[in-house]
Formats: C-alpha cells, sequence, structure tokens
C-alpha cells in the first residue's frame, strides 16, 4: 500500500474523530471553555515549572506540533498514535551506546536547543541488534545486544521529554546474517564464499524475500515499542569492492531500482497497521546521477516513504559535484543543489513527501566544521522550502553553537517558514 494511500485513510480517519469531537465540545460549551483557560492546559507544554527558562523552551516546543488524533474504533492503534508529532523534525544521531549510556546528556541538549527528535541505532551496519530481539532469526544468528536493555523505557525518556523518536535499521548491509546464513548473502564468483566491500564487510541478499522479512520483522519491533519513525539505511546494492566478483544466487526484479522499491513497498504494507511513519537515508547524489550506481532512483523509493534523508554531506561529494572543484568548502551550495533535484525527482511521485536531509557536523577536509558551515547547511534547506534536518556526528559530538536556543526556536521555525514561501 503506497504512504499515500495510507495518509488519505488516515486523514478520513481523522476527519471523523474531528467531526465527533466537535459535537463533543458544543455539548460540553463552557465546561470546554473553561477547561482550554486553565493553568493545567496552558502549562501543558512545560517540563520543568520552576525554572521559567526551562518552562519557556519547553512550551515553544509543545506550541509547534501537529497533533495525531486517536483513530477511530476499530482502527489500528500504536503507541505512537496519540503522540504529538512536531511540524519541524530537527534531529540528531545516536548510537545505541550513546542511547543506552549517555541519554540524559542528549535530552540536555535538547532541551537548550532547537532539536526535537533523535536518531537512534536499532540495528546498525555490523548487523548487530542493539537491544534484546524476540525475532527468531534475530537470535538463531547471535545478533541481538542488551546495549539498549529495555525499548519500551527508552520509549517512555523520550516521550516524557517530549522528544520524536527515529528508530534506525541498516538494512542491506549486515556482517552478521551473511556470516551465519550464506543463503541468504550474495556470493564471491572467486572464493565462492559471502562477497565483502573493501572494508571486508559482508552484504545480505537485497533480492531475498527471507532478508526483506527480516529486517521488517525488527522495524516493526522498535514501532510497536513506541518509536514514531521507522528510518531504513542502507536501501540500496553495494559500491565499494570487488563489484565484478558480486554474484546473486537469483535476481527475482528485473532491476535494481525495482527490488528496491518492492522492499520499500512490502515494508509499507507490514507495517501499517502500526501507524508509524516510514523514511529511508538516500545518497546525496541519487536524485541527480540516476540513483548514484546503487539503485536508489527516487521515483521507485519515493511512493513508499513518508519522508527521504539525502545524505548531503558537502565532503563527500566528489569533485566536480554541480560545478564546485571543493565540494566541502561549498557547506551552503552543495546542499542547496542536492536539495533542488530531490525537490524536482520526489514531488512529481510523492507530492506530499518529507524531504530532511542529512547534515555535516564533523571535520572530513578542509575547511574544519563550525557554527557557521552547519548554520549555511540549514539555511540552504529552509531556502529550498523544507524546514527539517537531520544532524549527523559518528562520534556523537554535536556543535551547541550552531543551534538556536530552544526559547527562540519557534520563532525561528515561523522565520524560514515565511522565507521559503
Amino acid at each position: 500500500m503506497y504512504s499515500s494511500q495510507r495518509r488519505t485513510r488516515q486523514r478520513q480517519r481523522i476527519l471523523l474523530a474531528a467531526a465527533f469531537l466537535l459535537l463533543a465540545l458544543l455539548a460540553l460549551g463552557g465546561a470546554a471553555l473553561a477547561l482550554r483557560d486553565s493553568p493545567e492546559s496552558a502549562d501543558r507544554g512545560s517540563k520543568n515549572e520552576s525554572q521559567n527558562i526551562e518552562s519557556a523552551a519547553s512550551a515553544s516546543k509543545s506550541e509547534n506540533v501537529r497533533r495525531v488524533e486517536k483513530p477511530e474504533s476499530g482502527a489500528p492503534e500504536s503507541p505512537s498514535n496519540l503522540k504529538e508529532r512536531p511540524e519541524t523534525v530537527k534531529a540528531i544521531y545516536l548510537t545505541a551506546y550513546s542511547a543506552g549510556g549517555n541519554l540524559d546528556l542528549y535530552l540536555d541538549l535538547v532541551d537548550r536547543t532547537e532539536v526535537n527528535a533523535v536518531v537512534i541505532d536499532v540495528k546498525d551496519v555490523t548487523g548487530e541488534v542493539m537491544y534484546p530481539s524476540e525475532v527468531p532469526l534475530a537470535n538463531e544468528i547471535g545478533a541481538t545486544r542488551e546495549v539498549l536493555p529495555d525499548l519500551e523505557t527508552l520509549m517512555k525518556q523520550l516521550k516524557e521529554r517530549d522528544v520524536y523518536s527515529i528508530a534506525r535499521v541498516a538494512v542491506f548491509e549486515d556482517d552478521i546474517l551473511p556470516r551465519e546464513r550464506p543463503d541468504l548473502a550474495p556470493s564471491d564468483s572467486t572464493t565462492g564464499g559471502p562477497w565483502l566491500n573493501n572494508a571486508g564487510q559482508a552484504w545480505s541478499d537485497g533480492y531475498s524475500r527471507e532478508v526483506w522479512e527480516y529486517n521488517t520483522a525488527i522495524a516493526k519491533e522498535a514501532a510497536e515499542a513506541g518509536f514514531d519513525e521507522i528510518q531504513f539505511d542502507y536501501i540500496r546494492f553495494p559500491s565499494d569492492g570487488p563489484l565484478d566478483t558480486l554474484t546473486y544466487e537469483e535476481e527475482t526484479y528485473p532491476t535494481r531500482e525495482d527490488t528496491l522499491g518492492a522492499f520499500l513497498k512490502y515494508a509499507d504494507k507490514e507495517l501499517e497497521p502500526t501507524g508509524v511513519r516510514i523514511a529511508a537515508d538516500v545518497f546525496g547524489l541519487a536524485a541527480t546521477e540516476d540513483g548514484a550506481g546503487v539503485g536508489q532512483f527516487m521515483d521507485k523509493l519515493a511512493p513508499h516513504l513518508d519522508a527521504v534523508n539525502p545524505m548531503t554531506y558537502p565532503s563527500h561529494y566528489p569533485i566536480g559535484s554541480f560545478g564546485y572543484d571543493a565540494p566541502n568548502a561549498q557547506p551552503y551550495e552543495m546542499v542547496r543543489e542536492s536539495m533542488k533535484d530531490f525537490e524536482e525527482d520526489t514531488r512529481k511521485v510523492n507530492p506530499d513527501i518529507e524531504i530532511r536531509p542529512w547534515l555535516q557536523d564533523f571535520d572530513l577536509g578542509d575547511p574544519p566544521y563550525g557554527p557557521e558551515e552547519i548554520r549555511a547547511q540549514m539555511q540552504a534547506v529552509y531556502d529550498s522550502g523544507e524546514t527539517g534536518w537531520l544532524l549527523w556526528s559518528a562520534s556523537n559530538e554535536y556543535t551547541e553553537e550552531a543551534l538556536k536556543p530552544a526559547v527562540d526556536a519557534e520563532i525561528g521555525n515561523e522565520a524560514t517558514t515565511s522565507a521559503s514561501q
């Protein structure tokens, strides 16, 4: 089921629920007005009533949200459906180790700044499943860990702090599944064993229905625990290593892009009952260079997504990209040009999709990245007409000086929205 069709059904349910709500409000009359004006209602967004600054910061976050109505009776309901979803998602990436060991440190950063969301590894490129999963295959191959001891407790912590939660699931690059189940991996025609990329990392078979089921089951477990969004990463075929020896047992779809689109269509259908949103990470040049050589064609992927996350790190663009000889020195231009192509390419097939790019908060080449370079990337997003972004730092060290204080976030969001119109 396409995400756009799913949203249509959800809007219908929401309109029906809103009609019943309107009738109830009319019946309540003055009581409803009294409730609206009560101190409890006015302070709904406050996280710490004893500190005015923190109250103001929390209130600004709470006002910039879209309320998700409870589905009508009998409709699918998930832990995420009753949460207020931000109009604009501004997130930082956290490894499972950061989320499992130092979460309060990052939640304090969220409280102080415009950041209102976190992306947390649930399954990373090593193939490790970072919590005690009950997915049978994850346990059979020894992939489960207890870095995140309890997803439900983690979700409670995030919801108590009004933080939008995104579960990152690395799909086809997976060093555990292929080694334990070689039948679910492409082989190397020269060795007969699992194919490995330049880093010695194995990949699972993108054509395999069992691989699809495995990764979707992990995503579904995260959704049912309460994550607001599933972010599929490594939705692609390998880009480095001895590609000429890469051999698949059976190529069940005519093209790589058809395969990736079919996986997302399958995952969308399986996850639909949970109500979770679905996103995917793609190369920054995927919309510019016809799938970037890894099968990421937007006309195949976008119809099944609520959001797409182009990895627009300026340092990762080849010399000459968009006509620039030093991409890392052009943070605004790299993001701006990439966003132009994604706006054009994805909206042809999914007009409602959110384009929320990954931005660079790390050093790789000259110049080193500080507040000016990070803000330049953000401004390129705003100038494209979008308002959300994801900050990447593999070390999970973030440049707070590049972020607006929480008390200014609402004003800043209004200003960027107006500028983009």
